[in-house]
C-alpha cells in the first residue's frame, strides 16, 4: 500500500514555496512571491519609503507588515487549499516564522487546519529544497 504524502507549506513576509514529500524525498510543486500578487502593497517591499522615493512618514515598514502579512497569508492558504484537494496527500507541515504562522492559523479553514499534524516555528525560506527535510522531519 502507497503512503500518503506529506504537504509541506513554508512561507515568510515575502512569498511561499509548497512541496510534496514521502519516504525522504520532497519535491517542489508551486512557490510565489508576494509580488505575484496584485492585492499586495509594493510600499511593504520597499519599506516606509513612498512612491517619490521619499519617506512616508505616515506608515512605517512594522504597519505594512502587519497589513500586508495576513493578505500574504490568504494567498498562501488558498494555494495550499487547492493543492490539498487534488489529493495524494494525507497531512500537512506549515513552517514560517511566528507572526506569519499566526497569519497563516488565522486564515486557514476549519477542515484544512485539521490535516496539519506538524508546525515548525521558524523561518525556513532561505533553506533549500534539498536540504529541508532535516528540518521538516516530524517528532513524536
Amino acid at each position: 500500500m502507497k503512503v500518503a504524502d506529506t504537504l509541506y507549506c513554508i512561507a515568510d513576509e515575502r512569498g511561499f514555496r509548497l512541496l510534496r514529500g514521502n519516504g525522504g524525498r520532497m519535491e517542489a510543486i508551486h512557490a510565489a512571491g508576494a509580488d505575484d500578487f496584485a492585492d499586495w502593497s509594493h510600499a511593504f517591499r520597499e519599506g516606509a519609503q513612498n512612491q517619490s522615493g521619499g519617506i512616508n512618514f505616515g506608515t512605517s515598514s512594522t504597519d505594512s507588515e502587519e497589513i500586508e502579512r495576513p493578505r500574504l497569508a490568504k494567498h498562501v492558504v488558498a494555494a495550499l487549499e487547492a493543492e490539498w484537494k487534488k489529493g495524494g496527500a494525507g497531512r500537512i507541515v506549515l513552517a514560517a516564522g511566528p507572526k506569519m504562522l499566526g497569519a497563516l492559523r488565522k486564515a486557514m479553514p476549519k477542515e484544512l487546519a485539521r490535516e496539519i499534524t506538524q508546525e515548525v516555528d521558524k523561518d525556513l525560506s532561505d533553506i533549500p529544497d534539498h536540504a529541508l527535510a532535516e528540518h521538516l522531519e516530524e517528532k513524536g
